[in-house]
């Protein structure tokens, strides 16, 4: 290995020749531009500049530097045959630390996986290089489908300084933290025949519910610290003194007010000539709703009104979000079954039904939960659903209570002139695939639902009834022929 010395940084490096590459370059006083190809001498080169802040950072660049440990960990996953890049050497300054690697034609593993209609390929070799991990006692630490390329010769493994190589013992904690970050981006994607593919693959179906159970903390990690930067600078956000905007919605809720919606005292809603205005007495629940917002914003789930910004609450002032407004749009779905129901043929009651089943398959998957789940809080547009105080929302996996609590509701919520068979073709079906004993669950939904009465916002106001009175009985436990 050659050491040379430029513009203050120390180059290490496998081979003389790559010095007129990099010796032009310098470490900037807040380098933005933290990677780029340098071309020169029949080959191509991938830099990277590792910044170092504060006194931490100092700290970690003279003692261990970001740029040297990626250097020796890719040539020690070289030796063990996994494929990286090869790492060509090294450059040390005063605020960083640089690698230098093989410049390689690929796409990242997540775009890859997204573009392509061919899919299993790829699943079945991201199961075989998480094989050779496990085998080779390999710990990358931050195993996104981002850090996975997808090259002609096969994947690649890159962002390696943190990859720690196992001496003696990988344990079940190590495996699970590969497997859970390189699934987390597609797992919820997967068909079950891909998922059966990678496990396959992988050689372990055994160790299925451990990575899906991974998968959910994992997950609800990840929304926690989304939630606990909802009120700071981030990609998604812009701060000023009083407010939190969505980044690229600065300004947009600025109208004047028209009317009042609701007013009670916990909420007031108004709508204004750009947006509708939700302002909480509580700013517990104020906190709770931006929170939820923002989290949403960061899963990329169009599933409620999209947030503009939050004004913080003062001493004297209660604080509020600013959402886009769906009036004129469409609305709850109490009132549009009151509305449309009885004019539905058979075939679009079906379909109706089948739609309003894969808006709540797409929350279950990602762990959203409504803690309030009448039909008043169900938006019916042309293009879909939306959810309605977002402030009731929150984050986990459909625990076989959770279900029973919010399909009491739902079923207590709507016009009770529905159909027997239309609700329970609707529990069954929202049930498949969770591991509940269906029948049992079905049984006591609907005895639960019996012992209250049906309550909804109609189209000429609000409705009360019995399902004594109802047109069509309460719903029961499904027969055999279902």
């Amino acid at each position: 290995m050659k050491r040379l010395r430029s513009n203050g940084i120390v180059w290490f490096l496998d081979d003389e020749a790559l010095f007129p590459l990099v010796q032009g370059l310098k470490e900037g006083p807040a380098s933005k531009r933290t990677h780029e190809t340098l071309r020169g001498q029949g080959r191509n080169v991938f830099v990277k500049y590792f910044v170092e802040k504060g006194f931490l950072g100092m700290a970690r660049n003279r003692l261990s530097p970001r740029g040297r440990r990626e250097y020796l960990v890719g040539r020690r996953l070289s030796s063990l045959s996994i494929p990286t890049p090869r790492p060509l050497g090294y450059g040390l300054g005063k605020r960083g630390s640089f690698i230098l690697q093989e410049r390689i034609e690929a796409t990242p593993f997540r775009t890859a996986f997204d573009e392509d209609s061919q899919r299993e390929p790829l699943v079945a070799g991201l199961a075989a290089l998480l094989d050779r991990l496990r085998r080779q006692r390999v710990r990358h630490n931050d195993l996104h489908l981002e850090n996975i390329m997808v090259a002609e010769d096969g994947l690649r493994l890159v962002d390696l300084h943190k990859t720690r190589v196992k001496r003696v013992r990988f344990s079940r904690t190590d495996e699970l933290a590969n497997l859970t970050h390189a699934l987390t981006m597609i797992y919820d994607r997967m068909t079950e025949g891909e998922k059966d593919l990678f496990f396959n693959n992988y050689g372990r179906r055994d160790i299925r519910p451990f990575v899906e159970r991974g998968l959910w903390n994992l997950r609800h990690d990840w929304i926690e610290s989304k939630k606990r930067r909802g009120f700071l600078p981030t990609s998604k956000l812009v701060v000023t003194k009083n407010c939190v905007c969505v980044r690229g919605r600065e300004g947009a809720a600025n109208g004047a007010l028209l009317e009042t919606i609701k007013a009670d005292r916990k909420v007031r809603v108004a709508r204004h000539e750009d947006h509708l205005r939700k302002t909480y007495r509580s700013r517990r629940r104020l906190k709770r709703a931006w929170q939820a917002h923002v989290a949403l914003e960061y899963l990329e789930m169009d599933v409620v009104p999209r947030p503009l910004c939050l004004s913080k609450a003062s001493l004297f002032e209660s604080g509020y979000v600013a959402m886009e407004d769906l009036g004129g749009q469409g609305e709850e779905l109490d009132r549009f079954l009151d509305r449309e129901y009885d004019s539905m043929d058979f075939d679009r009651r079906r379909a109706f039904c089948d739609n309003l089943l894969a808006f709540f398959r797409s929350l279950f998957e990602k762990g959203v939960i409504h803690r309030d789940l009448k039909a008043c809080n169900l938006f019916v547009l042309s293009s879909g659903f939306r959810l309605l105080d977002v402030e009731d929302i929150f984050f986990g996996a459909p625990t076989e209570e959770i279900l029973k609590r919010m399909l009491v509701q739902l079923n207590t919520s709507v016009p009770g002139r529905i159909g027997k068979s239309l609700r329970v073709r609707f529990l069954i079906k929202l049930l498949e695939g969770f591991p509940f004993d269906r029948r049992r669950l079905l049984r006591e939904v609907a005895k639960a639902s019996r012992d209250r009465e049906i309550v909804y916002e109609g189209v000429f106001g609000l409705k009360r009834e019995s399902w004594q009175d109802c047109r069509r009985g309460s719903p029961s436990p499904p027969s055999q022929s279902h």
